[in-house]
């Protein structure tokens, strides 16, 4: 009897795996699109259980459809954000699906990685489809970012970086305009640098040159990993904790050669050691845990895991060679992670878990990743 119950969980499995497609994963983030009062364009529902809809996640769909050459969907999430686009360029964090923010009432909450995704995404679509239809509105984003660029010495290196957010959020324990992220630092060096290449404007390109000036200096050489980010006012690198995302988006964002210099598939290899995990049948990877001490929590990260997914296949095409992880390949955990699709078609963001900033919930960030992975598409590479 067991044996045949393991068996019919094989055939079980096997039939949502053959279920995962790429158009069912864009039908689903269609049926996600409210269109805006107006004719203003449209937005995209972050997640089933409620009614939040967060920019980097309409630039993730954006890509999603932008890539796939769905060209109509993707102009209506662009039109849509052009709409709420602020007088100096940048985007509130995320909005209702009326086009009405949470903020400023609730913090002035516009946060550089996020509206960098938005970038990065008008980007992909000027490229995909030839057009220079919301260049313009990718311009204003992009000269808000610079504006954002402080001046930082780090490891007695001078360069510049992107604040966190220009004002501190009461809400939360740090303040945000005193954190220079990695993380975010990633997004704007990909939006800089792709916007000025297809664009034939150096300027960017050099502002991209002091922002992986920086990022670099975040690499601790004996450590063999990145670290989060920085105080802008006393230069210190954050070493309280560590990110799974901080080490797989650095080696989707950088290029082949500073990678060779970095060496950083011992990165991967961290991430292998203090994020993997298995939990509810799916084998994945955590987001964060401290750095002395294991995490409180443990569960499965779709977004993350589909990151670490397609940084595996980058290192693997560099090292030429297949890299594994616990003994698992990059093919492995995309197909575990697939065990994570919801009735709706959507990929769920995360196992169960007491940590409130992740959801059992079908969500844009896992669904697009998972095209990505698929897909074998870098969002971070405009091409």
């Amino acid at each position: 009897m067991p044996r045949l119950i393991a068996l019919l969980t094989l055939l079980l499995f096997s039939v949502s795996l053959r279920a995962v497609t790429t158009d069912d994963l864009l039908k689903n983030l269609d049926e996600r699109i409210h269109d805006l009062p107006k004719n203003r364009g449209s937005l995209i529902k972050s997640y089933q259980n409620h009614s939040q809809s967060y920019i980097y996640d309409q630039a993730l769909a954006i890509i999603s459809f932008t890539k796939n050459n769905q060209q109509k969907k993707a102009q209506r999430l662009l039109k849509g954000l052009n709409s709420l686009q602020l007088k100096d360029g940048s985007l509130y964090f995320s909005y209702y699906l009326d086009g009405v923010s949470p903020y400023p009432l609730e913090g002035d909450k516009r946060i550089a990685g996020a509206i960098s995704w938005v970038a990065l995404a008008a980007t992909h679509y000027q490229q995909q489809f030839k057009t220079n239809e919301y260049q313009k509105f990718n311009l204003g984003i992009l000269k808000y970012l610079k504006n954002e660029m402080v001046s930082v010495t780090i490891n007695n290196v001078k360069t510049k970086a992107v604040r966190f957010a220009p004002h501190d959020i009461p809400s939360t324990p740090f303040k945000e305009n005193d954190v220079i992220a990695l993380e975010h630092n990633l997004d704007a060096y990909s939006a800089f640098l792709h916007y000025g290449r297809i664009n034939n404007a150096n300027d960017w390109i050099e502002d991209a040159a002091l922002l992986k000036k920086f990022i670099v200096q975040l690499w601790d050489k004996k450590r063999a990993h990145f670290w989060s980010g920085a105080s802008i006012q006393s230069s210190k690198v954050s070493q309280s904790e560590l990110y799974l995302d901080n080490q797989t988006w650095s080696l989707l964002a950088l290029d082949v050669d500073i990678l060779k210099e970095l060496s950083p598939e011992k990165a991967l290899e961290l991430n292998c050691e203090f994020f993997q995990t298995e939990h509810e049948g799916v084998k994945g990877f955590m987001d964060s845990r401290p750095t002395n001490r294991p995490s409180l929590h443990s569960f499965i990260w779709s977004e993350g895991t589909l990151g670490q997914v397609l940084a595996m296949k980058k290192m693997s095409s560099i090292k030429k060679e297949e890299i594994l992880c616990n003994q698992l390949s990059a093919d492995d955990y995309l197909h575990s992670v697939k065990k994570m699709i919801k009735a709706d078609g959507g990929i769920a963001y995360a196992t169960t878990t007491m940590n409130e900033d992740f959801t059992t919930s079908s969500s844009v960030a896992g669904t697009a990743w998972m095209v990505f992975a698929m897909n074998g598409i870098n969002p971070f590479e405009v091409n």
